[in-house]
């Protein structure tokens, strides 16, 4: 059930849905005048609200737990379960069109494109990415990938990307399933595409994360020693069609990444996944993988990760990596402006994944904030409490924006500003790169990186 009121949010007027009981909910979906959103992890429903009132209009009963934050195209709503199918709604009704089973747990939400819909799942102790019929479910192929998928895939064209909890990215043919190559990198985020590169953050080796500490047996005789507490992060640009690394910026810590950062917090999540059936991670979903790549050991923490996502701009690349966010001119690799006035709580990330478009960059903040800045200058534009944690990425649609909360609520603000548009799902649209998922997406100048 869902509970709904009027709101103020500053100069803002607005609403919020309260979804009980309380879970975090995942980025909602906005299609024509609805918005979707599922219940949280360990909940079984989906819900459809109207976007200007926060009216329920319908609410869906699924058979297993656990959807995720929804992608939609033609007027149909794709998420997973957790626990463990593929599930196609339409938006308007609420009506189940389909349902597949795959595999348990799914860890992430599936993209779309041109009457095809992508999903990683396990099976028989192998992963494998493959491609379904949007209105039927049919299968059209499958190809073997190293492990879950982080956040989700992403399509650009006839090609699409996925980054895996082993740390690695793969490009294959969307049409066929082809692989076309794929490159071991410790990645810690779905990569963005532009053009000819492709944009992953991703940590640093050992050696890179390595400090110089005094043997025991000879204090004149320095180790190096991996600073599993601190390990580093960065973005690395790769060639879209060969995978070979061109440039990439500065490492820069991250200790969010780390096994030992807020152990306490994530003491929390084991009994969330106890509560649905994971009192120890399956072998299926190898754990070990993520818990080495992103020091996370629960199956709740890996499908809520989304990690440092980068988007790139008219030649500016927007990022969080080290949990400040960044504006860098391509071109010449110079930070134009960063913000990090935000608190974090151990255990969690200080800011959401960005989402840039027409001049506005949105984030949301651990402490509560929804933030809206100029892409060009880094002015804040507004910024209102909302009541909750935002974790997950906000949304932008017909001048409002939306988001998930931590105490299971959904809230919009509606700015009145019409730029606010045309970033209605996580990711920004069905691929999950940008508005318009095109190859060229809002692209202007030169894409190469230089070092600084």
């Amino acid at each position: 059930m869902i509970s709904t009121k009027e709101q103020a949010f500053g100069a803002f007027n607005g609403w919020r849905v309260q979804v009980t009981p309380t879970r975090s909910i995942a980025t909602p979906a906005v299609w024509n005048d609805k918005v979707v959103f599922g219940g949280g992890f360990g909940s079984f429903e989906v819900y459809g609200v109207d976007a200007r009132t926060g009216r329920l209009d319908w609410e869906l009963h699924t058979k297993d737990d656990g959807p995720t934050a929804a992608t939609v195209i033609d007027g149909i709503a794709l998420l997973n379960t957790e626990s463990c199918t593929l599930e196609a709604i339409d938006v308007r009704s609420g009506k189940l069109l389909w349902e597949k089973w795959l595999g348990d747990p799914l860890l992430a939400q599936p993209a779309a494109t041109n009457g095809r819909v992508l999903m990683v799942w396990p099976d028989l102790g192998k992963h494998f990415l493959g491609s379904f019929d949007v209105r039927t479910g049919e299968p059209q192929w499958k190809t073997a990938v190293p492990a879950d998928v982080i956040s989700a895939p992403v399509i650009v064209g006839r090609r699409a990307w996925v980054t895996t909890f082993d740390g690695s990215v793969t490009c294959v043919d969307v049409e066929t399933g082809q692989r076309i190559w794929s490159r071991k990198m410790r990645a810690t985020s779905a990569p963005w595409v532009v053009g000819d590169d492709v944009f992953v953050s991703h940590r640093g080796t050992k050696s890179t994360s390595a400090r110089s500490t005094r043997s025991s047996r000879n204090p004149r005789v320095r180790v190096a020693k991996a600073q599993e507490d601190s390990p580093d992060e960065r973005i690395a640009n790769l060639k879209a069609e060969r995978g070979r690394q061109a440039q990439a910026f500065q490492f820069k810590k991250a200790a969010y990444l780390s096994k030992k950062h807020g152990t306490a917090r994530k003491k929390h999540f084991g009994q969330e996944d106890a509560a649905v059936g994971f009192g120890q991670a399956p072998s299926s979903a190898k754990m070990f993988l993520a818990d080495n790549l992103i020091g996370e050991s629960h199956i709740s923490r890996a499908w809520r990760f989304q990690g440092s996502r980068p988007v790139v701009s008219n030649g500016v690349l927007f990022e969080t990596v080290g949990d400040r966010l960044e504006a860098t001119e391509l071109s010449s690799g110079r930070v134009l402006w960063s913000w990090c006035d935000a608190r974090a709580e151990e255990g969690e990330r200080r800011l959401t994944p960005p989402a840039v478009v027409n001049n506005r960059v949105l984030i949301g903040t651990w402490d509560g904030r929804l933030v809206s800045f100029e892409a060009r200058t880094g002015a804040i534009l507004w910024q209102v409490p909302v009541g909750a944690p935002v974790h997950w990425q906000p949304i932008m649609s017909g001048g409002s924006v939306f988001a998930g909360l931590e105490d299971g609520s959904v809230v919009c603000v509606k700015t009145e500003d019409t730029r606010h548009d045309s970033w209605p799902m996580w990711g920004g649209g069905p691929g999950h790169n940008g508005s318009t998922d095109h190859v060229d997406n809002d692209r202007s100048g030169p894409t190469m990186l230089t070092r600084r």
